[in-house]
């Protein structure tokens, strides 16, 4: 009875084994499962935070680089603006003493037709003092060789040189003095200066 006790005991103990290499195996496939689905999902995470990382650093990039390009336009910008400034500025020094070049009178009178020619009618003249005689003098010969009658003001305005006219009522205006054409010019010499700057 022995042996067929052992047997049996033998039998119980190898399907024990068996049961138990099934269940350490099936518990090592799962747990090798739950080990990969772990690992997937922890690269996947930490890929999605380095992306996140690299788009926030481009963006953080990009607004800097914008920032720079801004002040660097702007200061571009106020250098042109100094760089005009100091041109006008120049200009109108050197034209302070127009009214006592021998050629003044000639100016003075293409000054006026332009100034006619732009307002179209009948009109008024006014200029500063060191200019109101010479612009007394012109206003006959232009009054005949345009049809149109011209009245000076005597009070002188202040410019350096040059002359306003306007509409018997006032309500058109056209600055033909030395600063309103200056004034005028002042785009023409933000663009050559700006040429000038971007050419060194």
């Amino acid at each position: 009875m022995s042996d067929a006790l052992d047997k049996v005991i033998k039998k119980v103990a190898e399907e024990a084994m068996k049961e138990c290499l099934s269940l350490l195996n099936s518990a090592e496939k799962d747990a090798m499962e739950l080990l990969d689905n772990e690992i997937r999902e922890t690269i996947a995470e930490a890929t999605e935070i380095i992306e996140s990382a690299k788009r926030q650093a481009e963006l953080e990039r990009s607004r800097t680089l914008g920032m720079a390009e801004v002040e660097a336009k702007n200061e571009v910008l106020a250098l042109l603006e100094e760089y005009v400034n100091i041109t006008i500025e120049r200009a109108m020094e050197k034209l302070r003493s127009a009214p006592t070049m021998p050629d003044y009178k000639e100016a003075m009178k293409k000054l006026l037709l332009e100034g006619l020619n732009a307002i179209g009618s009948d009109a008024k003249v006014w200029t500063n003092a060191e200019g109101m005689h010479i612009l007394k003098e012109l206003i006959d010969e232009v009054s005949t060789s345009t049809g149109l009658r011209v009245y000076v003001c005597d009070e002188p305005i202040d410019c350096i040189a040059g002359l306003k006219v306007s509409s018997l009522d006032e309500k058109v205006i056209f600055d033909n003095t030395v600063e309103g054409r200056l004034r005028r010019l002042r785009p023409l010499l933000r663009k050559e200066i700006a040429k000038m700057l971007t050419a060194e």
